[in-house]
């Protein structure tokens, strides 16, 4: 999928799948979506003016859609392994998915959590 530089322009803003499609075999497409409509709303509702509001969701954003995006490539590459790659890998799969499964990397993704009530700053953390 191509790479936007930027999702927003004066008071218009692009999220979603329109901004940052991950492939579509990762089933993250819509998640990502309903994630950007909360962390907008926060925005827009924290900081002063709509362009600031939509600069800061693009810079809270961003980071974490741009590591899901790129993860989802690498897994959707995997897929479309060779005969002796599949092989290795449906090998090797039993003694690696448990280890994989509980990593830092799984939790922060499918554990990501973002709470209403915490207010949006101006500036990144």
């Amino acid at each position: 999928m191509p790479h936007l530089p930027t999702w927003h322009a004066d008071r218009m803003i692009v999220i979603g799948d329109a901004a940052h499609a991950p492939s579509p075999t990762s089933g993250q497409g819509a998640s990502l979506s309903l994630e950007d409509a909360v962390a907008l709303a926060k925005c827009l509702r924290d900081l002063r003016g709509i362009p600031a509001a939509l600069t800061r969701f693009e810079a809270l954003r961003r980071p974490r859609v741009e590591r899901i995006v790129k993860q989802a490539a690498k897994i959707n590459n995997a897929k479309a392994a060779g005969p002796i790659a599949r092989f290795t890998r449906d090998a090797m799969l039993p003694y690696i998915l448990p280890k994989v499964a509980n990593s830092e990397e799984t939790r922060r993704t499918y554990m990501y959590h973002i709470d209403w009530d915490t207010p949006v700053g101006a500036t990144a953390p």
